[in-house]
């Protein structure tokens, strides 16, 4: 009788949100998400603009760190679905879904019939990477980036086989919204022609080459023509450029080793190593059910594309290498498809041990909803602070400038947060002398001769407002 492999996706989509529940809906979030989240949202509210994007007006109010695409979709759900901190995370959750169901798409064109329904085993081994759970929490650019190189490699796949050049075009339209996401980081998928010229053997050399020119001319068409629709993006483009890539390569370094994104690499793969292991010791392979090997090797060399070249710069962290992932993890699931396999051959739907566990699967789904919306309204990553901030927006007007002390100034997540809630920005200059003005509690500043402290209660802060001089009474 034909298995129904509902309960496996079931499980897969309740263990994915049982892991990032508590981070995904309560407050707080990575420096980074916070950012970029305060950025969308401002863009959704007219602060700035898709080509000269704000963060505050004190802070990158010309930000130029990164393309603009993904602040801009962000910011269409801020318009539709209002200012909540709910929308940064639904938004960061949905980027995980599409790429879910890309990976099974991918998964069901490069499997033979009988591993078809196997679809959810790569999912099961992408959402055990840690770094992928946590991005899921935590509105990483690369989430979005994430769904267009993984669609990129699935109509390059889909090329194959039927309407060679317009999968190609699209292909190469999803590298350039890639590109206009995070950056080079997201061409790696060009060479997936090539390792399926060395590995598959199913396009010979003269196509491999046809391929990848026309597939780098889809990827570059589509800037030209925003180039003659609206020029200033290119000057915000080679704004990003000069900034992030040249700098980055010249004068940035946040690593020890160049090494140091292959050694993240494989940390990230542990639970994955272990689930192979568990499979082998304890699971036979039938020789006649191979899955095509060929293909753990394209995967496979696809996935380091993305990662090798990261070590050209000093400037690294584990989470550029997230939009890897899916296909790592393709990769390892081809390996071990044939084992499982003969496990899920061996199931009796009419078994009570199946049904039961048909069972369990609805219920570990709804579990792990009610779980997640627990989490909605309480306070996670940095409690004081955002306690803190949300006290002082109640008393500090909106798209106020607050003056604080230079070792605030360089607090990134304290600028977030008051941008996100209330577009507050933070002003360092002690020559400003703004209206409020924010300290370390307990600290002393000389300029505070002018100002009085509120009475407000704050856990990391003492806000002070500015006395306005007495009026002198006339005398007659």
């Amino acid at each position: 009788m034909r298995i129904n492999y509902l309960p496996f996706y079931l499980i897969i989509i309740a263990l994915f949100i049982g892991i990032i529940a508590t981070a995904l809906f309560s407050d707080g979030m990575f420096m980074d998400g916070v950012l970029y989240a305060a950025i969308s949202n401002n863009l959704a509210n007219n602060l700035g603009s898709f080509w000269d994007i704000h963060l505050t007006n004190t802070l990158y109010p010309h930000f130029h760190e990164h393309p603009p695409l993904a602040f801009g979709i962000q910011s269409l759900f801020f318009s539709l679905f209002g200012e909540s901190i709910l929308i940064e995370r639904f938004y960061s959750l949905i980027t995980f879904l599409i790429t879910g169901w890309i990976i099974i798409r991918i998964w069901k064109k490069i499997s033979d019939s009988k591993f078809q329904n196997l679809a959810w085993l790569p999912l099961l081994f992408w959402i055990l990477i840690p770094l992928v759970t946590w991005s899921a929490a935590n509105n990483m650019l690369e989430n979005t980036m994430m769904i267009f190189t993984s669609l990129s490699v699935l109509f390059i796949l889909k090329s194959l086989d039927s309407k060679r050049l317009i999968f190609l075009s699209l292909s190469g339209i999803m590298l350039f919204l890639g590109f206009l996401t995070k950056g080079p980081v997201a061409l790696f998928p060009i060479s997936l022609p090539f390792w399926i010229f060395i590995f598959n053997r199913k396009i010979n050399f003269k196509r491999f080459i046809i391929d990848t020119i026309f597939l780098s001319v889809a990827t570059v068409i589509p800037l030209l023509i925003i180039y003659i629709i609206t020029p200033e993006s290119i000057d915000s483009l080679i704004a990003y450029f000069n900034k992030q890539i040249v700098g980055s390569i010249e004068n940035i370094q946040t690593v020890n080793s160049r090494f140091y994104i292959l050694w993240r690499l494989l940390n990230e793969l542990i639970p994955a190593y272990i689930l192979v292991l568990i499979t082998f010791i304890f699971f036979k392979r039938n020789k006649v059910d191979n899955i095509k090997t060929k293909w753990v090797l394209v995967f496979f060399t696809l996935g380091l594309s993305g990662v090798i070249p990261i070590i050209v710069s000093m400037k690294q962290s584990g989470f550029y290498i997230l939009a890897t992932f899916p296909f790592f993890s393709i990769a390892i699931a081809a390996i071990v498809a044939p084992r499982v396999l003969q496990l899920t051959n061996r199931i009796d739907t009419q078994n009570k041990g199946y049904k039961i566990f048909k069972i369990i699967s609805y219920l570990l789904l709804v579990g792990s909803i009610i779980f997640a919306t627990m989490q909605i309204k309480r306070i996670g990553r940095d409690k004081d602070k955002i306690n803190d901030v949300y006290s002082i927006i109640k008393i500090v007007p909106k798209k106020s400038t607050i003056s604080v002390q230079e070792n605030l100034w360089s607090d990134w997540s304290l600028h977030g947060y008051f941008q996100r809630h209330s577009f507050i920005s933070l002003d360092p200059n002690m020559q400003s002398a703004h209206k409020y003005f924010l300290i370390n509690k307990g600290t002393e500043n000389e300029l505070l001769k002018d100002y009085k402290k509120v009475a407000v209660d704050l856990e990391l802060f003492d806000l002070y407002e500015k006395q306005e001089p007495p009026i002198e009474e006339a005398n007659y």
